[in-house]
């Protein structure tokens, strides 16, 4: 039985962690002994509840803290050396670079790391993204395969000097197609169960953090021309104060609807006739395929993942800030018409590719090659 670690950051609710979580849930027991490292967050008990696999919090801080980073590398260097695992493998960014190097570092013969994006983006401040790119870099030379989820990422990642052509998987992250297509619910009464009292609804599912642009989304809002409409964020963070203050600031109390994270987010998806992410930076974001699964026209950031889904006027619309956002939001308010056959060429992009438990098979096929 081989025995394989995966090790991610912080099990904060958010796409690499779910298909984590469910990819070590679902890995064959018979043929994997699965231990999982993490720091504790929102999905922590789903993950306690997750049988057969050995769950370890460690002190995993997602921003740069010498001292916090030096001692979770020493703990991740003392337990992989207990276990002497068969694989480890990787995901985010923070765990994506001390559990390769831990790992390195005590014989591991396979090493490998999903990239959900990676941390730099195109504007960022230039000594920082320079960081990023060298420490992705240096520690691609220590993996044996960097695991893509979009196309958009291989190339990213080449032309940053970030391994070579020959370490790249492509294996598409997924959602649980059939359980958003399933989904039946009168929206008019899901919108009075949530409050919200406008005829239109743009919305978004993300972290309040900063890569997903939360206060970017509050100042699309204010741009909107269309005033019967609610503006609604599924999630929660470390930006919640920040987007709180911009949505004082610029008189939207009485439009906003901040939700936290739901367990029915796929309900109040439905309610949307609008689907808005405006992120700096992405891999392929899970709302954005579940909001093409059940036919809600999107406006998104072109960037990565989201342009390789995304064809400008086809399936939704590309836009590169807030108020270019704001403008493409009014024309589909505008027109039902135009809405409907946006959200209808979506659903037909997600094709079963897109299938979570596809996402599985072609990992066990890496570990069993």
């Amino acid at each position: 039985m081989k025995k394989v670690i995966h090790i991610i950051t912080k099990l904060e609710f958010g796409g690499a962690q779910t298909s984590t979580l469910y990819t070590v849930k679902n890995l064959s027991k018979e043929k994997y002994r699965v231990y999982l490292f993490t720091s504790p967050g929102y999905l922590s008990n789903k993950a306690e509840e997750i049988d057969g696999i050995s769950l370890k919090y460690f002190p995993f801080k997602r921003e740069i803290n010498p001292f916090y980073d030096f001692m979770t590398f020493i703990l991740l260097l003392i337990e992989i050396l207990k276990i002497h695992p068969d694989i480890v493998h990787t995901h985010s960014s923070k765990a994506g670079i001390l559990g390769r190097w831990a790992s390195f570092f005590c014989g591991v013969p396979h090493i490998y790391h999903t990239i959900h994006g990676f941390p730099f983006y195109e504007n960022q401040f230039f000594p920082i993204k320079i960081f990023y790119v060298s420490l992705e870099m240096f520690t691609s030379f220590i993996t044996e395969y960097l695991i893509a989820i979009t196309n958009e990422d291989v190339k990213k990642g080449l032309r940053n000097g970030i391994g070579k052509r020959g370490k790249y998987l492509l294996i598409r992250d997924g959602i649980d197609i059939s359980k958003f297509l399933s989904v039946n619910i009168s929206k008019e009464e899901k919108k009075k169960k949530l409050g919200i009292k406008e005829k239109n609804v743009v919305g978004t599912i993300s972290s309040l953090k900063k890569q997903k642009n939360p206060v970017g989304f509050v100042r699309m809002a204010s741009s909107v021309k269309n005033k019967d409409t609610g503006f609604v964020i599924v999630g929660d963070g470390a930006l919640r104060g920040k987007v709180e203050e911009e949505i004082e600031k610029r008189g939207l109390e009485n439009r906003f609807y901040l939700l936290g994270w739901r367990e029915d987010a796929e309900e109040i998806l439905k309610t949307f006739d609008v689907f808005v992410l405006l992120s700096f930076w992405e891999g392929l974001p899970k709302a954005l395929l579940e909001s093409q699964t059940i036919g809600i026209p999107c406006v998104v950031t072109e960037i990565d993942g989201m342009k390789e889904i995304v064809k400008e006027g086809i399936n939704g619309f590309l836009v590169k800030d807030y108020k270019e956002a704001s403008y493409k939001v009014d024309i589909l308010l505008k027109n039902q018409k135009l809405r409907e056959e946006i959200g209808r060429k979506g659903s037909e992009k997600i094709t079963p590719d897109f299938e979570i438990s596809n996402m599985v098979k072609e990992i066990e096929m890496l570990y069993d090659k």
